[in-house]
């Protein structure tokens, strides 16, 4: 598979992510790890524009973590504020989970 083959599939949320968002949100995901799963490169959940990102949020991640385990696609999270990286590291969700401050390292190649 060609580098332009392992292209990222980034999601972009925004705003609150929460139970009435989080049928959306999954939607979203899924479609990703679909494309992904084509296109061979990792999924990128970009958070930097998500005010409130409530448990379901989490659990959904996890979900697709590891939907992405078991079929070979990388799961990277975006999550540039302090408040969110809070949360994960209490949740522990830091140590399961690719967490990057910026798309733009989450998107670069580990081999570069």
């Amino acid at each position: 598979m060609s580098a332009q083959d392992e292209q990222p599939v980034i999601v972009h949320a925004s705003g609150d992510v929460d139970a009435i968002s989080a049928p959306g949100f999954e939607r979203q995901l899924r479609t990703a790890f679909t494309e992904a799963a084509d296109k061979g490169g990792p999924v990128v959940v970009d958070l930097t524009e998500v005010r409130f990102f409530a448990s379901v949020g989490m659990s959904l991640l996890v979900e697709h973590h590891r939907l992405g385990a078991r079929q070979g696609t990388p799961l990277r999270v975006v999550a540039p504020a302090r408040a969110m990286v809070r949360a994960m590291r209490a949740t522990t969700l830091d140590q399961l989970l690719d967490l990057y401050p910026t798309v733009q390292e989450a998107v670069v190649p580990e081999s570069l």
